[in-house]
Formats: structure tokens, sequence, C-alpha cells
């Protein structure tokens, strides 16, 4: 009897000691190692996010948490996607693009829900960042125009920055993004058109079309993604311009005259007829803009009487409604037409010829 007594109270102390420990394990998220549970850690917070406008495609993009990033956390990521590469760096996470987000242009970077830092919750909520990339100066597309022979001026820093293991594609893209202030640019030939350098000048929307409609894109005389894109691929891989630097001189003495130049080279010279008191061709620098082998002419003479003639022939639109156009005129070099500047047809043939959208008539 003793014995059975025993062995009862042996299997009550066990069930006792059992539900100990059972009950000590279940608590144990809440008192020995509450470190696993993620409600009681704070949350990861973004310290630090790039700019929304990108100013330097090349320059790295930096994203800060509240503590160093967890091991498992998930990066950032761009979209449309770059070359490049995410690194871990103290609290950031930065990517560094191989050559460049490109110019013009808007990307998402996207920050998941799930990023965390260490001895922190994640954030959360995702979030998707809007970035868009500025163009570069006008100062950075002058030394890429320059570069490729579509201005008549050439830059005292002909080559691509220094910088070590960098490709020539990414070299390319830092020189546009930091093109130098002082830079000074010098005329390749004599008389060429006026350019200021730092301003969208006509000369430098001249060689901006010229360099767009050879690359089969609108010549719009502004520089967009696509048109940077081209100018970036046409640097890396010095494609310059397969044809002389042209443009026209328009002499307003009597007699007055048109000279084509093909680089150091007069490759033309006619006597013109411009403008009629009160009808003058304005003076200037300017890029063609619009070309037609014949179209009809409309307008107000001085003397307020209509005109309308058909068939104007080999016909280079500069300011409005001026253009280099052949015309039949008794005589040649004297003030004559409505504001454009007349040639004798067959050599206004040969003019046509000559010319392309963007290049420069300057009229003086």
């Amino acid at each position: 009897m003793v014995l059975v007594r025993l062995a009862l109270l042996a299997a009550v102390v066990a069930v006792v000691l059992c539900s100990g420990v059972a009950a000590h394990i279940g608590g144990l998220p809440a008192s020995a190692d509450s470190s696993q549970d993620t409600g009681s850690l704070p949350v990861t917070r973004l310290t630090a996010l790039p700019s929304r406008t990108i100013y330097d495609g090349t320059a790295p993009l930096r994203v800060r948490l509240s503590g160093h990033p967890a091991s498992f956390s998930p990066r950032p990521h761009l979209s449309p996607a770059v070359a490049g590469r995410w690194v871990t760096h103290g609290d950031s996470e930065i990517f560094a693009p191989t050559t460049t987000l490109q110019p013009c242009s808007t990307y998402t970077l996207g920050i998941s829900a799930a990023i965390s830092s260490v001895s922190h919750s994640p954030i959360g909520v995702h979030r998707d960042i809007p970035l868009h990339v500025a163009c570069p100066s006008v100062r950075g597309l002058q030394l890429a125009l320059a570069r490729l022979d579509y201005l008549p001026y050439r830059a005292r820093s002909a080559s691509l920055p220094s910088d070590p293991g960098a490709s020539r594609a990414r070299l390319t893209a830092m020189m546009a993004f930091h093109p130098p202030h002082d830079e000074q640019l010098h005329a390749r030939y004599t008389n060429a058109p006026a350019l200021e350098y730092g301003e969208l000048d006509e000369t430098t929307k001249g060689g901006l079309m010229v360099f767009q409609s050879e690359h089969e894109l609108e010549a719009t005389g502004e520089a967009n993604e696509a048109t940077w894109r081209a100018l970036f691929d046409a640097v890396e891989h010095d494609q310059r311009k397969h044809t002389p630097y042209t443009w026209v001189t328009v002499s307003e003495s009597i007699p007055e005259t048109l000279e084509v130049h093909r680089g150091s080279h007069v490759a033309l010279t006619t006597p013109a007829n411009t403008g009629v008191a009160g009808a003058e061709t304005a003076q200037g620098t300017f890029p063609i803009f619009s070309r037609f082998t014949s179209t009809t002419m409309t307008g107000t003479n001085p003397d307020g009487s209509k005109y309308s003639d058909p068939g104007v022939p080999w016909v280079n639109y500069f300011n409005g409604g001026d253009a280099v156009h052949g015309f039949p005129r008794g005589s040649y070099g004297t003030p004559q037409s409505n504001g454009c500047v007349e040639l004798p047809i067959e050599t206004a043939h040969a003019v046509y010829e000559m010319l392309g959208i963007g290049d420069i008539v300057v009229v003086s």
C-alpha cells in the first residue's frame, strides 16, 4: 500500500514539473528573448533620400536608414533599371551607376515595406519615389557639339576628364553634367557665326538642329532625352560631323551679296536681293528651320497690297517668313524683295544643295 502511494505521489510531482516547464516555454518570447518580437522593436525610419531632381546623373544615390541595414533587408531598386550596383555603407544603401542615369528622364526609386535596419522592425509601408534627372547645362551641350564639329568653335579642354577606371561613356556623361565654367571657345574659321558660351544662342541651336537632323531626330534646337542619348553615344564613339561646317553670310552693302562658307573655304559667291524699305531683311544670326524645293509665298507688300507667288523654288526659311530662295529678276545686288534674300534661280538651286536644316544664315 505504501508503495502504491509513493508511486502516485511521484506521478503527481512529474505532472507538476512538466506543467511548469510548458508554461515557461510558452512565455519565452515575452520574457526570456523579447528581441524576437518585432512588435516591441522600434520601426525603421528613412532618414535621408535622394533629391527629387537629380542634377548629376553620374553621382551616387543614397538611401539612409535609422540604423545599419539588416543583412536580410531588401535593397531599394530603380525603375527603369540602370546599370550599376547597390552597396551598404554605414547606415545607408548607396547606388553607383556604371555610366549615368539618362538626362531629361524620370525614374522611380522603389523602397520595399520589408526594408529594415539592425534591431529595428521593417518600415512597413512600400514607397515609390519619382526622381527626375535634369538635362545637362547649355555649356555641356556646347562642348559636346563642339567636340563633334557641329559648331564652328573648338574648346580649350578638348579631352574628356580623367577618372582612372571609368569608361569613355561615363567620362562623356561627367563632362556633360560638369562642364568647366571658365571654358574658352575658339573660332575654327574666319568670320564664323558668333557664339556665347553658356547661352542657347542661335549658333548653338543651329548646330544642335544639324545634329538632330543627321541622327534622324526632330530638329527642334532643344535637347531632350533622345537627343542626349544620341549625343552621349556620338561622343563616346567619336562620331564627328561627316560634312564640313556650313553657313551663309548675306551682306546688305551695295552690291548685295550672298556667300556660302564650307569650313575655311567660300564655296559660292553670288549677287543677292534683300528687302525694300518698309520690308527690310532683318539683320542677325538665324538657323534654317524649314526647306522646300518649291512653295507658294503669300503676304502683304509695304503699300498694303497682297501678293501670292506660286512655285517659288529652292526655299530655305531662316527667320519667320524670310527665306533664301530663287526668284526671277532683271538684276540682282540691290534691295528688291519683300524681306527675303532672292537669288538667280540656277544659283538658288546650287545653294539649296549645299544647305540643310540648322545651317546658319548671318545677315549684316
